[in-house]
């Protein structure tokens, strides 16, 4: 029997154990079909043989409507840093919401949220607001680009900056670049130029050589597609010193760094850019995008001056979001970064020896309150490996598997809970490999 006719066993046993205990969330799912294509309207939490529909979080804990309950790891895409329904932030929403939701014009906590991400994050002297980071990367691209009067962009291959157009794009099998989704018009590569990760000198000469019409070079400076990875040694360091040479701009997209501590992974790996996007955690567990950089890069957006980018948005910096991102911020004190960062390094440890032990074909990586796993590169049946193992962990009450991080309402019994599943899950993946 096949290595894909065995995972092919294993997985029908999982698939089918996950199918009898959701049977409201299978129906749902069918509902949703009628008016929803495929049911979805977010592919990146869509799954086979259906998702999972949430009712209640709580803590760590989320239940789904079969009355489930799971340990939630996923945390919203790494978004609720504080669990589900904290209570201060709960109490921060709850009280805005009596007061208004959103009205056309400012707020005093506007400011006080501004000026708490200004006073962390090292390259934001001056911030705008947004609603996703999608649209933070979009914005600060659009900036870049007016400041420097140049069109070109560097990205790196694989990297993911959002649903924006922009960035849309992957190297071409017979060469060049194509778009990476439908929709995206291929002229649009002219303004793209592919990097890779990790080549510090290779990405150095694209932007010396390209210096005359590039705005900008954007990256995660912590890798978050693919797999969670720390940056190579020197690679940030690379990249700053020769878009600095050719002033060319250097963007950090850190949606999902800045939980890397207080000032993200620039404060981490002190390397600062021009201009940072920010989502996700700021936002409280609300919808949010942020962007920001040095003042006079900034200053094109100013509608006081001489602006040159008109930016506008029914809710940006709505005070219900700003009061949820003031108090989710506010907890998030140098200790609660010291507690999640030892417990992710807890789960990413234990997560590596038990694969180890059982000589599975998954890689581990990540840092701080970061994990991630993936199948081994060039292992036939990836995609068979690691939806077979999503739906196994979920059958034993831990949501989230392969994209991990821990949140500030989590104990190291909760990380001991995951590595006993871990445990079972991966011998049972084990002996389905070796009968």
């Amino acid at each position: 029997m096949s290595v894909e006719e065995r995972l092919g066993r294993w997985y029908g046993e999982a698939a089918g154990e996950y199918r009898r205990l959701t049977p409201g969330s299978a129906a749902l799912f069918v509902r949703g079909g009628g008016v929803l294509p495929g049911g979805d309207t977010r592919y990146s939490i869509t799954t086979k043989p259906h998702p999972l529909y949430f009712e209640k979080g709580e803590g760590p804990y989320i239940w789904d409507v079969d009355g489930n309950r799971r340990l939630d790891l996923n945390n919203n895409s790494t978004a609720l840093i504080h669990g589900h329904a904290h209570p201060e932030i709960a109490a921060a929403v709850s009280a805005q919401a009596a007061e208004g939701t959103a009205w056309g014009g400012h707020s005093p906590i506007e400011v006080e949220w501004a000026q708490m991400i200004c006073g962390r994050v090292p390259s934001i002297e001056r911030v705008r607001f947004a609603n996703s980071g999608t649209e933070a990367n979009m914005h600060m691209l659009k900036v870049a680009r007016a400041f420097t009067g140049r069109d070109g962009v560097l990205k790196l291959d694989g990297a993911y900056h959002g649903t924006y157009d922009g960035f849309e794009f992957a190297a071409a099998p017979g060469g060049g670049l194509a778009p990476s989704t439908g929709g995206v018009p291929s002229n649009l590569s002219a303004n793209v130029l592919l990097g890779r990760w990790g080549d510090a000198e290779g990405a150095a000469r694209m932007v010396s050589d390209n210096a005359e019409r590039l705005a900008a070079v954007i990256l995660t400076p912590f890798r978050s597609a693919g797999g969670f990875a720390e940056p190579p040694p020197g690679f940030l360091e690379s990249l700053r010193e020769a878009t600095a040479e050719a002033g060319v701009l250097l963007l950090f997209d850190e949606v999902i760094s800045l939980r890397l501590g207080t000032g993200g992974a620039q404060g981490r790996y002190g390397v600062v850019p021009d201009m940072t996007a920010l989502g996700k955690l700021i936002g409280g567990g609300l919808p949010v995008g942020a962007f920001g950089g040095r003042a006079d890069i900034m200053s094109v957006t100013d509608p006081m001056g001489d602006m040159k980018v008109a930016l506008a948005g029914t809710f940006n910096a709505n005070p219900l979001t700003a009061a949820a991102g003031v108090a989710g911020l506010r907890l998030l004190t140098p200790e609660v970064y010291e507690r999640i960062d030892r417990l992710g390094g807890r789960l990413r440890s234990g997560l590596a020896e038990a694969v180890e032990e059982r000589r599975l074909p998954l890689q581990v990586e990540g840092g701080g309150s970061l994990v991630s796993a993936a199948a081994e590169t060039g292992f036939a049946a990836a995609d068979l490996l690691m939806t077979g193992l999503s739906l196994a962990f979920a059958n034993r009450g831990v949501f989230g598997f392969p994209f991990l991080s821990t949140s500030s309402v989590m104990e190291d019994h909760h990380i001991d809970d995951v590595l006993d599943t871990a445990a079972a899950v991966f011998t049972d993946l084990a002996a389905a490999l070796d009968s």
